[in-house]
C-alpha cells in the first residue's frame, strides 16, 4: 500500500473543489454587482430623459416614457399636471443627482433655477412604473439647525425621523410637530417646534391635539366590539338601532346598513347632514365653535330626518362625517349610555388611554398644543363634542397604545375593522373606517388622516411589519404633506 500516493490524492480533491467554490462565489458576486450597476444605470437614464422633456415642457413626453402598468393606473392628465404645476415652481432643472437608493424605489434632487424638487422614482425595464414630484426637500439655505426637538439622534431610526422631519419644519407654516413610532415591539417619541409660538415650550408624549377624522376610526372600533360581542350585525337596518320613523333612510327598498356608514357608502353625498349657517365659509373659527356647542340634540333629529338617500347604499363612496354621527346614535341606543361614556369606559377603562376624550376637562387646557388658523393666528381647541360634530383629542403617547393595538390584531373586534368591505385593496379599500391597501408585497398599509381647526393628523401602520406611525401638528394646512413625511420615514426603515 502507497501511504503517501494514497493520501495525496485524498489531500488534493477539497482543496480543487475548494478553489471551484471561491470562483463560483467570485462569479455569483460580480453578475450581481454588474446588474445593480446596470439597474442604477437604467434609472439614471430615465431620469435624465425625464429632466430632458420636462425643461422642453414636454410633459406628455414624460407620460410616454412610463410602461403598460403606469398607463393603467395613471392619466395622461394627472401626469401633465404634475410636472407642469411644479415647473412653475422650480423652472427649468440645471443639475440631478441620486440622493437615496432604496432599492426598487430611487429618490434624484432636481436642482432648478429658482426652486429644488425631489422625485422618487420606480421603474421597470428602463420605463416609469411609479412616479412622486414635490418639494419634500431642503431648499437651498435652509437648515433646521435652530429647530428645538427632544431627537437623541443615537439611532438609525433617530437618523431617518430626523432627516425629514426638518424638512417638515423648515416651512414657515410649522409651529410643532410630534411623531410616534412603534417598531418591532418599541415606541418612540419625537417632538419638535413649540407647543405655541415663541414660548419656547417643546411638545411631550402628553401634549394634547385634535385627531381630526381619525375619530372616525374610534367610532369604527366600537361598533367592531359591538358587532363581535353580538350586539350588532354590520348588515344590520340602522334603523333597528335609531328611535322614531327614519322611513328616509332607504332608497326604493334597500335599507341603510351599519356597515355602509363604516365606509362612507351610506347612498348620500353631504359630508355632514346638520344645518350650517349660511355664512359658514366667512365665520371665525370661535363664532362657528359656538355655534356648535349651542347646536341641541333635537335639532341634529330633525335634520336626519330630512337627510335625502339619493343613491343605492353600498355602492358609490362619498366621504362622510355625518355617517358616524349615525353610528354613535345607534351605538349608544344598543348600550343605553351616551357616547362619551361608551367611548371612555372602552379607550380610558379597557385600553387605558386616559388622555383619548370626546370631552376633555378644563384642567387639561394648558396641555393642549395650540391650533393656528390659515393667517397663522391662534385660535381655541375644540374640547367638547356637540351632538353634531364629534372630535377626538389625544397624545402621541396615547396614539402609539392604539397603534400597538391596530399592529398586533389579537383583538377579533381590531381584525375586524381592517377587513375590506368596500374597493379593491390593491389600489384603495375601505375597512370599518380605515382605509386599506396593499403596499407593494410588504403586507397592508392600513391608515386615517385627520383634519380640525388648526389640527391635522395622520395614523398610518403595516401590521405585517410590525411597524406604525402617528404624527400631529398643530397648522391649519398641510395635512397632505404628513403623507410625504410618512412616506420617506417608512421607506428608508423599509429598504426594498
Amino acid at each position: 500500500m502507497d501511504l503517501f500516493t494514497d493520501r495525496s490524492k485524498k489531500d488534493t480533491q477539497p482543496l480543487h473543489d475548494m478553489k471551484f467554490i471561491i470562483c463560483l462565489a467570485g462569479l455569483l458576486q460580480f453578475s450581481t454587482t454588474y446588474a445593480q450597476i446596470s439597474t442604477l444605470l437604467r434609472y439614471k437614464q430615465l431620469n435624465d430623459s425625464m429632466i430632458a422633456c420636462y425643461n422642453k415642457d414636454d410633459f406628455n413626453g414624460i407620460y410616454k416614457l412610463g410602461n403598460d402598468f403606469f398607463i393603467a393606473h395613471q392619466s395622461e392628465e394627472n401626469c401633465i399636471n404634475d410636472f407642469s404645476l411644479e415647473k412653475r415652481n422650480t423652472g427649468d432643472i440645471i443639475s440631478t443627482v441620486l440622493t437615496d437608493d432604496l432599492g426598487s424605489v430611487k429618490y434624484f434632487t432636481w436642482v432648478g433655477k429658482n426652486k429644488t424638487a425631489k422625485l422618487e422614482l420606480r421603474s421597470e425595464d428602463g420605463m416609469i412604473k411609479q412616479y412622486r414630484i414635490g418639494e419634500f426637500i431642503l431648499q437651498p439655505g435652509m437648515t433646521g439647525q435652530a429647530i428645538p426637538t427632544n431627537n437623541p439622534l443615537k439611532t438609525n431610526l433617530d437618523s431617518v425621523v430626523h432627516k425629514y422631519a426638518l424638512v417638515y419644519m423648515c416651512n414657515p407654516e410649522a409651529v410643532s410637530l410630534s411623531i410616534g413610532v412603534y417598531k418591532d415591539g418599541n415606541k418612540y417619541v419625537y417632538t419638535y417646534g413649540e407647543v405655541k409660538k415663541n414660548s419656547g415650550i417643546l411638545p411631550t408624549g402628553n401634549t394634547i391635539y385634535q385627531v381630526g377624522s381619525i375619530a372616525k376610526t374610534f367610532i369604527s372600533q366600537l361598533l367592531a366590539k359591538a358587532v363581535v360581542d353580538k350586539k350588532m350585525r354590520l348588515t344590520d337596518d340602522v334603523r333597528n338601532y335609531l328611535k322614531g320613523n327614519f322611513s328616509n333612510l332607504s332608497y326604493h327598498g334597500h335599507p341603510v346598513t351599519l356597515i355602509d356608514l363604516a365606509n362612507h357608502t351610506g347612498g348620500f353625498r353631504q359630508f355632514n347632514f346638520i344645518t350650517y349657517p349660511k355664512d359658514v365659509d366667512h365665520m371665525p373659527w370661535n363664532d362657528f365653535m359656538n355655534y356648535l356647542y349651542a347646536y341641541p340634540r333635537e335639532k341634529v333629529i330633525d335634520d336626519l330626518h330630512r337627510l335625502k338617500i339619493d343613491t343605492l347604499p353600498g355602492v358609490e363612496r362619498n366621504y362622510s362625517v355625518g355617517s358616524f354621527i349615525i353610528l354613535g346614535m345607534a351605538l349608544e341606543r344598543v348600550y343605553g349610555k351616551s357616547l362619551n361614556t361608551i367611548f371612555n369606559d372602552y379607550y380610558g377603562s379597557s385600553l387605558r388611554m386616559n388622555d383619548t376624550k370626546l370631552n376633555t376637562a378644563l384642567k387639561d387646557s394648558s396641555r393642549f398644543a395650540t391650533p393656528y388658523n390659515e393667517k397663522g393666528e391662534p385660535i381655541l381647541p375644540m374640547q367638547k363634542s356637540t351632538p353634531g360634530l364629534f372630535t377626538v383629542k389625544s397624545t402621541v403617547n396615547d396614539m402609539l397604545t392604539y397603534i400597538e393595538l391596530n399592529v398586533k390584531e389579537n383583538d377579533l373586534a381590531v381584525l375586524l375593522s381592517h377587513k375590506p368591505s368596500w374597493g379593491d385593496v390593491r389600489n384603495f379599500s375601505i375597512g370599518l373606517g380605515w382605509q386599506v391597501i396593499d403596499s407593494w408585497e410588504k403586507g397592508l398599509w392600513i391608515y386615517h388622516s385627520g383634519h380640525d381647526a388648526g389640527y391635522n393628523s395622520l395614523c398610518s401602520f403595516y401590521p405585517q411589519l410590525g411597524l406604525g406611525f402617528i404624527f400631529l401638528q398643530n397648522e391649519s394646512g398641510r395635512q397632505g404633506t404628513l403623507y410625504t413625511l410618512e412616506r420617506n420615514i417608512f421607506q428608508n426603515l423599509e429598504k426594498r
